[in-house]
This record gives C-alpha cells, sequence and structure tokens, in this order.
C-alpha cells in the first residue's frame, strides 16, 4: 500500500465526524480496490512468514558458523601434527646430508690424490713429446723458409709482369672511354 493510501486509512480511523460503520465502509473499499490492483498480493510473504524465515536462517548460520569453528580446531590440529612430522624428517635429512657429506669428502680426497699422480704422469709424457715434436717443428720451419722465400721470389717477379700488363690494358680502357664520352659530348653539343 503507497504513503498515501496509509495516511488516508489513519485520517478515517482517527475522524471522529464519521460513524464506525462508514469508516469500515471506506477501509473496506480502499481494499477491495488494492486487491484489484494487486491480485496476487495472496501469494506474497507475510512479516510472520519473513520472520520465521530470518529465525531458521539465523539457527542456520549459527549451526554452519559452529561447523566452521569445528573445522578450524581440525585443521589447526592437523598442521600442527605435519609440522611436527617436518622436523622429525628435517632432523633425518640432516644427519643423512652430513653422513653423505662426509663419505663424499672422503671420496674427493682420494680421486684428488689419484688425479694428482695421474697429471704428474702425463706431465712428463707431455714435456718428452714436447721436446720431440719442437725439435721436428723447428726443422720442418726451416725447410719451410727456405720454400717461401724462393716462392715469394717468384711471386714477386709474376706481380710485376702482372702490374705492368694491368697497366697497359688500363690505360687502352680509359682512353676507349674518353674518346666515348667526348663523342657523345660533340654529339650532344652540335644536335
Amino acid at each position: 500500500m503507497s504513503h498515501n493510501k496509509a495516511e488516508i486509512i489513519k485520517a478515517i480511523l482517527t475522524n471522529n465526524t464519521l460513524s464506525e460503520e462508514k469508516k469500515s465502509e471506506i477501509i473496506a473499499e480502499i481494499i477491495e480496490e488494492f486487491q484489484k490492483t494487486y491480485p496476487d498480493l495472496q501469494y506474497h510473504a507475510t512479516k510472520a512468514d519473513v520472520k520465521e524465515v530470518e529465525l531458521k536462517l539465523t539457527k542456520e548460520i549459527e549451526n554452519i558458523r559452529f561447523e566452521i569453528e569445528q573445522v578450524k580446531k581440525d585443521v589447526k590440529l592437523e598442521i600442527e601434527q605435519v609440522r611436527k612430522e617436518i622436523k622429525e624428517i628435517e632432523a633425518k635429512l640432516t644427519q643423512n646430508i652430513k653422513e653423505v657429506e662426509a663419505k663424499l669428502t672422503q671420496n674427493i680426497k682420494e680421486v684428488e690424490a689419484k688425479l694428482i699422480q695421474n697429471i704428474k704422469e702425463i706431465e712428463a709424457k707431455l714435456t718428452q713429446n714436447i721436446k720431440e715434436v719442437e725439435a721436428k717443428l723447428t726443422k720442418d720451419i726451416k725447410e719451410l723458409d727456405l720454400k717461401f722465400t724462393k716462392e715469394t721470389k717468384n711471386l714477386d717477379l709474376k706481380i710485376k709482369d702482372t702490374k705492368f700488363s694491368m697497366l697497359k690494358w688500363m690505360f687502352v680502357f680509359w682512353a676507349t672511354q674518353m674518346g666515348a664520352i667526348l663523342v657523345i659530348i660533340y654529339k650532344l653539343l652540335h644536335s
């Protein structure tokens, strides 16, 4: 019902000039008109219905809150148990790591000693091989140096011949190009 209709009904009920019968008649007409405007009003919830649902929901919410608190307590207990297990595993792992570390340190020392011995033996062999290769390379380098000197002299002669030959051909090429350019310029100027 709108705010104005509620005020009208209140005014009718508080009006002392109207008879009770007339008041009832006017209110009945207003209710009838209201029911015509809202025919499905009977299917709407009343305040009592809403209050009942509200109470049920409040009770359900309290039950859910209680269950949540129980779950929280259970989870906290499980977390504490997991933390204890983690600490135990951590202690075992620390002990295992120390044992493995000690074994690895011993193994490393043994391997290191073997490697040092192998390196010394290889170093002696390599030193001997290097001396032999050095002697052979010195001999080969002297032979190559002689060959290179001889080939360099032959190459210098060939380069000098090639330079002279190229200069001859370049002169002929440039002279031909200049002649062609002069002919083009002459034809352009006289056309």
